[in-house]
């Protein structure tokens, strides 16, 4: 997808030179997998990328007049004329490539050692080898994604579930940069009026309304509220959640963990500390990732090994999204959660088959299930479901932020806003209210990547593979 608009990239400072990364060396990178497979691709992108596949090829001016976007079958060559392989070859155009070069994709036979011998021939040739993320952040470079489509590819190659998968599809497709480029907008205009009116001050020709230009900050600042909220459901749509089950000593937590994930993965006895290492499984729950862990039954009367158990228990606990506690309904006297973790427990009173009616409505504000009969299992993935995503999975469409990074900025911007309207309350000048909002301009284009500087660039591309 490209962009409608011309983004400024700042490397310590200075602009970007946009030819100088059209006219710098040629990198490659195998682009799938490594390992034995059916089929690998070398990919190749840069300003000597058609010379340099061309010239490991037995048909080369077949490859320099290629048709692009055309599967050409190709005789890549060793040094000594030799046959490397058989392949498929496909020519990219600039600026009509993924990274805005000209690019070339070897689609070879899945072996180690031929994509070994067709990378080292591309380097023979000219070409270097890719860093990480190098083909995509050469895609930001020039123009054809910004910084949070940047990201949207990286969440999409690792998404797990389908929540991620959405989350990522609609970043790529530039859901939260069009959010942040209407707000974005709207103060560009804003300041663009106010400093309109600084500089014919003294010919005392109003040109803004404070009045008009309060109540459309306050609505900035409100839609910057609800952006910097987001960030609850598209973390939980990139990350998942980690939902820990926890209690006391034989209380039936390894039998619903294992029925939970549908496994037998934790061992199940009735001696008193069987789990002392947490045990984990990654499910699938409406499409929302949970990581869950089972954990060490918590008593104060266990030593040794025991005692170290339990700490690993509390630790995880106290780091996770939701705690299933669960409890004995058979106990009169239950071990419920401490008050640091109560308001994210769920209370889950387990053995209920074994229980008579009047016995079970005494315990009638838990969640009564039967792990090892896997009776009210759905009832727990509905309430976790409900406590994570109250508003439902569905609410992720109209674009959220993601990453620590996009909210550290949005509240910059917000805290910008905050100022410009105490500025506004207090009748104070005109040239303090434009550059809050130049602060708060500035800090939503490093979301996007409008302003921005080599190491956030350098991170973010670090987290990529090779070859993407």
């Amino acid at each position: 997808m490209k962009t409608k608009h011309v983004r400024s990239a700042f490397f310590n400072g200075s602009e970007v030179n946009r030819d100088y990364y059209k006219s710098r060396d040629t990198i490659v990178a195998q682009a799938t997998p490594k390992g034995v497979g059916a089929i690998s691709i070398v990919r190749l992108s840069g300003r000597n990328a058609v010379n340099i596949a061309a010239g490991i090829c037995k048909n080369k001016r077949a490859v320099d007049a290629a048709e692009p976007k055309r599967l050409l079958f190709v005789e890549l060559q060793k040094s000594d004329g030799t046959l490397l392989d058989n392949a498929l070859c496909v020519i990219y155009r600039s600026p009509k490539s993924y990274t805005g070069e000209d690019s070339v994709e070897f689609f070879l036979h899945g072996s180690p050692h031929i994509v070994s011998l067709t990378i080292e021939r591309c380097c023979q040739n000219g070409a270097r080898t890719a860093e990480p993320g190098e083909f995509t952040k050469r895609a930001f470079l020039n123009g054809r994604i910004d910084l949070t489509q940047a990201e949207g590819i990286a969440d999409l190659i690792a998404s797990t579930g389908e929540l991620s998968h959405r989350a990522a599809i609609l970043q790529r497709e530039g859901a939260l940069s069009k959010r942040i480029e209407k707000i974005r907008n709207r103060l560009t205009e804003m300041c663009g009026l106010i400093e309109l009116e600084i500089d014919f001050i003294e010919q005392n020709l109003p040109v803004i309304d404070r009045e008009e230009v309060q109540a459309s900050l306050n609505t900035i600042k409100d839609d910057l509220t609800m952006l910097e909220h987001s960030i609850i459901r598209g973390r939980l749509a990139r990350e998942g959640a980690t939902v820990v089950i926890a209690g006391a000593p034989n209380v039936g937590k390894s039998t619903l963990f294992n029925m939970l994930t549908g496994e037998e993965r934790a061992i199940v006895h009735e001696t008193p500390g069987t789990t002392r290492d947490a045990v984990e499984a990654i499910i699938d729950w409406d499409g929302l990732t949970i990581r869950l862990i089972d954990t060490a039954g918590q008593s104060a009367d266990f030593s040794g090994p025991d005692v170290t158990a339990v700490e690993k228990a509390r630790h995880a606990v106290k780091s996770s999204d939701i705690v299933l506690w669960v409890i004995d309904l058979h106990e009169a006297h239950s071990q419920l959660p401490s008050e640091d973790i109560e308001g994210k427990s769920l209370i889950i009173g387990n053995k209920a088959d074994l229980l008579g009616g009047g016995e079970e409505q005494l315990k009638n504000d838990c969640i009564t299930v039967s792990a090892l009969k896997g009776i009210g299992l759905e009832k727990i993935k509905s309430a976790v479901l409900e406590r994570l995503l109250p508003e439902g999975t569905e609410n992720i469409t109209d674009g959220v932020i993601t990453r620590d990074r996009h909210l550290d900025c949005v509240r910059i911007g917000r805290e910008a806003i905050d100022r410009s309207l105490g500025v506004i309350d207090r009748g104070e000048g005109e040239e303090l209210i434009a550059a809050d909002l130049r602060e708060a301009v500035d800090a939503l284009g490093k979301i996007i990547g409008e302003v921005t500087n080599e190491d956030v660039i350098r991170r973010i591309f670090s987290d990529f593979c090779i070859g993407k």
